[in-house]
């Protein structure tokens, strides 16, 4: 039994040795076999680069363009004051004065005109007709006019004018510390020294426009300034004319790419402009001015292009001499009425690539100024005179009477104005 376990045992450890025992030939073979299939390694991608964007080109510079708008006198007669107040609320409105115009005005860049009032407060005393002790109407508006022209697109006002000392000085001071609140741009009258001499530049769009507004007539109001008073508080066409040609480098010098004249100027009621006004156009055009537009007439006067010489060479600017009554209650009461009517002047200014900025083109509207009674008083309305008066918009309907007369308006602008230097608008390209 011994010999037997003993025996199988033995042969159990030989047939364990036999693979190592039958050589090296099995054993590369067994090798071979459990070897695994090679392992291709990939190498890691490198990061996806993003495509380089094409450079974004660098725009092409283009001229700028802008569009200024412009009207003669803004009078603010006892009749008118009167026929914007609210008896209910104790407040004055005057839009319905401009619901004609409204629209137009505020389609333009720059909108502006001739403040021929002022802004004196309640206690001063609205607007009056002639005094015992005065020559003239004397003028003073509610503040709320100058919020009902800032609505309709109004930016600059004159306040240059024989009106400018209606309340005394306290009434320019007052009046121009109203302007400031309310955000209109003005000029034609000063505080002080220092204020005279700061040039009015407003940028529309990158194009800076300057501004003078000189007038030589005050109403005989030079008792109620103090002799330094004189010096600044109203811009003096002539009796300046050195300080004022200065002022008109300063805006150069300050920067001003095109430069308007507001003056106030000529004889009331005439057609045409004396040569003393045409003179003095010339000189403010040779000193600097691109574009004069003038008012004081209360009657629209011709328009012409006036060339001069300036620094050693030629230059043309435009010369609109008075652009008439914006809105008054000034009449002659008759058929052909040419108080009531005005100008509306737009201008296009072109500023090039080479920073030069001309007077591309401009264009007039003759405009029509009636009023009517409704309830107690009489509301003032300006309406543009189109060639199609079925297209005219106001705060009232126009008579048939009404109709006839604006046609008589446009016709008599038209007259005065011709269209050879400057077209009147289409009907199309006025705005409401």
């Amino acid at each position: 039994m011994k010999k037997k376990v003993l025996s199988g045992m033995l042969a159990v450890i030989l047939l364990s040795l036999f693979p190592v025992l039958s050589g090296c030939t099995q054993q590369e073979q067994v090798v071979e076999a459990s070897t695994p299939s090679p392992v291709v390694l990939t190498a890691t991608p490198e990061p996806t680069q993003a495509p380089t964007p094409e450079p974004t080109p660098t725009p092409e510079p283009t001229p700028i363009v802008i569009t200024i708008g412009a009207i003669g006198d803004i009078m603010t007669m006892s009749a008118q004051v009167n026929g914007a107040y609210n008896a209910e609320t104790g407040t004055y409105d005057f839009s319905r004065s401009f619901q004609g115009v409204a629209d137009q005005f505020r389609s333009v860049d720059l909108m502006c005109g001739n403040f021929e009032s002022t802004l004196s407060g309640e206690d001063a005393g609205y607007s009056l007709k002639k005094q015992d002790d005065e020559r003239v109407d004397t003028f003073n508006a509610p503040d709320a006019l100058i919020d009902n022209l800032k609505d309709i697109g109004f930016d600059f006002l004159s306040t240059g004018n024989n009106h400018a000392l209606d309340r005394q000085m306290p009434g320019l001071l007052r009046t121009l510390d109203v302007l400031d609140e309310k955000g209109i741009f003005h000029t034609g009258t000063a505080r002080s020294n220092e204020e005279r001499d700061k040039p009015l530049i407003i940028d529309v769009k990158g194009v800076k426009i300057g501004f003078i507004a000189p007038t030589e007539i005050i109403n005989k109001h030079e008792r109620y300034m103090t002799d330094a008073e004189a010096e600044y508080a109203v811009t003096r066409l002539y009796l300046q004319q050195d300080r004022l040609v200065a002022e008109i480098k300063a805006l150069r010098d300050a920067g001003a790419d095109f430069i308007v004249a507001y003056p106030h100027w000529d004889k009331e009621h005439k057609s045409a402009p004396n040569s003393r006004t045409k003179a003095e156009a010339q000189l403010l055009l040779e000193s600097g001015v691109d574009v004069i537009l003038g008012s004081h007439p209360h009657v629209v006067q011709s328009v012409e292009y006036v060339t001069v010489e300036r620094d050693g060479k030629p230059y043309t600017g435009l010369v609109v001499y008075s652009m008439g009554n914006f809105i008054s209650n000034m009449s002659y009461k008759e058929k052909v009425d040419p108080l009531k009517y005005g100008l509306y002047v737009q201008l296009t200014v072109e500023k090039g690539v080479d920073g030069v900025t001309t007077l591309k083109s401009a264009e007039y509207m003759p405009l029509f100024c009636f009023y009517r009674s409704i309830g107690n008083t009489y509301l003032h309305q300006v309406v543009p005179a189109l060639s199609d008066t079925s297209l005219i918009h106001s705060y009232s309907e126009l008579t048939d009477r009404e109709l006839e007369r604006v046609e008589i308006a446009r016709e008599y602008v038209i007259d005065i104005c011709t269209t050879d230097t400057i077209p009147v608008m289409n009907d199309a390209d006025w705005v409401q």
